[in-house]
């Protein structure tokens, strides 16, 4: 009888997981690139045509980040994309806390790291270069 009951709650156990992975290969993509170390937390996904005025970035969103943690922000694009996506991180007082786009070389990296050194709400924004049209999806992970 344990037997029996050990494997139903297995197979449960088993389509639940199954259930809940993403069905969209681009964010399931983008979970893997994050590492074997990271363990995933949310993702957004980013479609945005070209903007008349770049600048601000336009998709924009809150998270609740804690202290002692650390983070890794993946970003990844669809292959049509114009742009790189990338991201602000601004704290509770709207101050840029970091960065995946450094205007001044222009480079765009694919995933940053952050140590949370107090915990709040976040928030996240997101754009393409040069306001550029794209399609993406940004991934937040709790690294072990």
């Amino acid at each position: 009888m344990k037997i029996y009951l050990s494997l139903v709650i297995m197979m449960i156990t088993a389509c639940t997981a199954a259930y809940g992975q993403s069905s969209d290969p681009l964010v399931s993509n983008c979970i893997l690139n994050a590492g074997p170390d990271a363990k995933y937390l949310k993702d957004f996904r980013v479609q945005l045509g070209k903007a008349d005025n770049p600048g601000e970035p336009r998709y924009k969103t809150q998270m609740s980040l804690w202290k002692n943690t650390r983070y890794r922000f993946s970003l990844c694009n669809t292959e049509d994309s114009e742009g790189q996506l990338y991201l602000n991180l601004r704290d509770d007082a709207n101050k840029l806390v970091l960065s995946s786009y450094d205007p001044e070389t222009g480079k765009t990296y694919t995933f940053i790291d952050f140590i949370c050194n107090k915990s709040g709400i976040y928030r996240l924004s997101f754009d393409f270069t040069a306001g550029m049209k794209g399609s993406g999806v940004g991934v937040v992970s709790m690294i072990k």
